[in-house]
């Protein structure tokens, strides 16, 4: 009886830290994309976390045509 009070509080605090996790992405992404566009720095540290969880990072202001910049 024991174990099974402990397995499901555990189940209760894993469930709840991933939920806080996904709605601070969620704040993050609402927030950073009011603010400014993605070309730009992020400006705290939860755009930055968003940015790297989701993989997005900093997109620079060269065009994928751009030649010179293959070579920088």
């Amino acid at each position: 009886m024991t174990f099974s009070v402990w397995m499901l509080a555990l189940a209760l605090f894993l469930s709840g830290a991933a939920a806080a996790v996904f709605i601070a992405l969620v704040i993050g992404i609402h927030i950073g994309d009011r603010a400014h566009h993605l070309a730009d720095e992020p400006d705290t540290h939860l755009d930055a976390l968003t940015r790297s969880v989701l993989g997005v990072g900093v997109r620079t202001g060269h065009t994928a045509g751009d030649s010179s910049a293959e070579g920088e």
